[in-house]
């Protein structure tokens, strides 16, 4: 395959200063139907204050066009376990995510979207926002011109949303991704416009248009994983989890007419791993005494029960800001690239 180095034209210099943000070494990339960006960011200027998040966010624009890439987050001690107990960080899909403790003086960032005809042209920009106190959004700085987009290239790694390809030595590759389906009380019946689901749906459908769309990829399976939460009896969790998962299948069969052979499924009635990741990082006044529970032998049932009974200003912290989030559906679609391109 011929290999065409881009040519790009940065401002002034190697080195450009996007409100405190130092940017080096800015590579733009394209091959076919993806484009990577490609850059080293200095991080010392993220410095986010007390209960704040910084989120730095790079933007392709020409004209009405923009498509925002793979986000940065920076987070405070308690921003961090906040975000982590929702499941979803900051800028609300998959990002580079740091502690104020742990981020990297430089980050050798990297991310791939789908190419489009206006992206020609296209000039970069990083966006710097501030998030307050459980997710209010400041904006801080405005932003600053980087470089354009001038010709084509190559790429080989893809990133589609809330997804990530797991690149393998073979010829196969892999997007793994997590939607959040809800589903109304006790029903395992899909309605894609109950509360976020046609958001959510979205980002399953947009891993799997990324694959089916390309002529040169063949879907060797899809693999979906459902879980509920461990509220209510264990008997009907196993009914919801197995239920609910088997109405995604059925939802991307009949979206795809995708045969039931490629499919694999798994469901987990109550998500217990899931409950005791977000107690461990959260302040609850039992955090100990819950932790305890969780990891002794009794059933699930009497798990909750007593949860429930001896902790009920917990459990109803739990019911808030934990269990919803631990119904959720994992999914990955393998693919074959084709040998002969």
């Amino acid at each position: 395959m011929k290999r065409i180095l881009l040519s790009i034209v940065i401002l002034a210099a190697s080195v450009v200063w996007v409100q405190a943000q130092n940017i080096q070494e800015i590579e733009l990339k394209r091959q076919g139907d993806w484009m990577s960006v490609k850059m080293n960011i200095d991080m010392e200027g993220a410095n986010p204050r007390s209960n704040e998040t910084i989120v730095l966010t790079p933007e392709l624009r020409h004209g009405r066009y923009s498509q925002a890439l793979k986000a940065v987050g920076v987070y405070s001690y308690n921003q961090w376990y906040y975000y982590k107990r929702t499941g979803i960080m900051a800028s609300g899909g998959d990002e580079y995510s740091f502690r104020k403790s742990s981020v990297p003086s430089v980050l050798e960032y990297e991310a791939t979207i789908p190419y489009r005809s206006w992206m020609d042209g296209a000039k970069l920009y990083l966006i710097r926002d501030s998030k307050g106190c459980c997710g209010n959004a400041r904006k801080e700085q405005s932003e600053d011109y980087l470089a354009f987009f001038q010709d084509d290239t190559t790429v080989d790694t893809v990133y589609v949303d809330r997804t990530i390809v797991v690149e393998k030595e073979s010829r196969t590759r892999s997007i793994n991704g997590r939607a959040f389906v809800d589903f109304p009380l006790n029903d395992i019946n899909i309605d894609p416009q109950y509360h976020s689901n046609n958001t959510e749906l979205g980002y399953l459908r947009a891993s799997i248009d990324s694959v089916s769309s390309n002529s040169t990829w063949t879907i060797r399976k899809i693999w979906i994983k459902g879980y509920a939460s461990p509220e209510g009896p264990y008997e009907n969790n196993v009914r919801l989890a197995e239920g609910r998962t088997k109405a995604i299948r059925d939802y991307v069969c009949s979206l795809y007419h995708i045969d039931d052979s490629l499919m694999e499924v798994e469901y987990e009635p109550e998500n217990w791993e899931g409950l005791r990741s977000f107690v461990e990082a959260s302040s609850l006044p039992h955090r100990s005494e819950i932790i305890e529970i969780i990891d002794g032998d009794r059933e699930p049932d009497e798990k909750e029960w007593m949860i429930k009974s001896r902790y009920p200003s917990d459990w109803k912290t739990l019911l808030e800001q934990c269990l919803p989030f631990l119904r959720r559906t994992d999914y990955r679609i393998d693919y074959d690239i084709n040998e002969n391109n």
